[in-house]
């Protein structure tokens, strides 16, 4: 348990550090906002290219892990879909669905990924992006988009979500995906001088990365449904989990092969927080509140969830 706790304390003190800075008043909140940017604009892409760029374009794939993370995913969306049918109304519905499958791989998930798998953090955090941009989001999207009232403009939930997919395309995460398999196609022999500037500016989106995630949690407003919020963080923290474990067992029946480091990459990525854009979502239809509420407590609530995961896969 000592050495679990070596391996997630420097992962939530940081987080408490980003809080506690911006609540003294050492940083201002609206600083995160930039440094949030950075950590995506700039310093999570340079990662992904030079993770994706370093290896031969036969490696960069694994479909085992990318099948269990998006199935686990999946099946967590269709079983909130039905309980939260039962349990909230619709207006909410999306909200509460979106908080249970959508981990937050770039702010927690891969400052773990370095201490636990140092050479294959960037390629998980990689496909992590890649299911989640082209999977779980849009996803995320629909149920929303289901929720919102007629808004007059006529425009079908299908083409509103084909300009969704187009913005996607234009992120600079996408981008670094893009470039770094087409690097990794050519060799990925990147000039001394320019491998050293990427390296210099993907080392620094773990520790920004955690910052930013403890900043944004000043304030967090507690006029949500808490009954509600605490649903979205069984479903994130447990329910996501056991999909996704079910997931990877039935792929691997199937022939799919697994390292150890992907099947724990895996069960870990299923099992993280719920990624901050929820709550940006969720204000679109007036729920950002409730969003903002679950966030904190699955954020909170996974320094005890993840520690006794990583006690049973060590």
């Amino acid at each position: 348990m000592l050495t679990i706790l070596t391996i997630t304390f420097p992962i939530f003190a940081m987080v408490g550090i980003g809080y506690l800075t911006v609540t003294k008043g050492l940083f201002r909140p609206a600083d995160t906002g930039v440094l949030g940017g950075w950590v995506m604009n700039l310093a999570l892409p340079a990662l992904m290219f030079q993770a994706l760029a370093a290896r031969p374009i036969s490696e960069v794939f694994h479909p085992g892990y990318m099948g269990a993370y998006m199935f686990g995913g999946v099946l967590t969306a269709l079983i909130t879909y039905i309980w939260f049918g039962f349990t909230t109304d619709s207006s909410r519905r999306g909200v509460a669905m979106m908080g249970t499958y959508c981990p937050n791989s770039g702010f927690i998930g891969y400052p773990l990924f370095v201490i636990l798998f140092p050479d294959d953090a960037g390629l998980i955090l990689a496909m992590n992006v890649l299911v989640e941009n082209i999977v779980l989001i849009p996803l995320a999207l629909i149920a929303l988009d289901a929720s919102k009232p007629d808004d007059g403009t006529g425009q079908s939930t299908m083409a509103r979500l084909g300009t969704v997919f187009l913005g996607m395309t234009k992120r600079p995460l996408m981008i670094a995906i893009a470039l770094g398999l087409v690097a990794s196609a050519f060799g990925g022999n990147l000039p001394e001088a320019v491998d050293h500037l990427v390296g210099l500016m993907a080392s620094s989106a773990a520790a920004v990365a955690l910052f930013v995630i403890g900043g944004s949690l000043v304030g967090v407003p507690f006029q949500g449904n808490l009954k509600l919020a605490w649903q979205m963080v069984v479903g994130k923290l447990l329910i996501m989990p056991l999909m996704t474990g079910l997931s990877m067992l039935a792929l691997a029946a199937l022939g799919f092969g697994f390292t150890d480091n992907l099947r724990d990459a895996v069960l870990i990525s299923g099992a993280l927080p719920t990624m901050v854009i929820t709550a940006v979502l969720a204000q679109e239809v007036g729920r950002g509140a409730v969003a903002s509420l679950a966030i904190l407590l699955a954020t909170i609530t996974s320094f005890f969830t993840l520690n006794a995961l990583l006690l049973v896969l060590m």
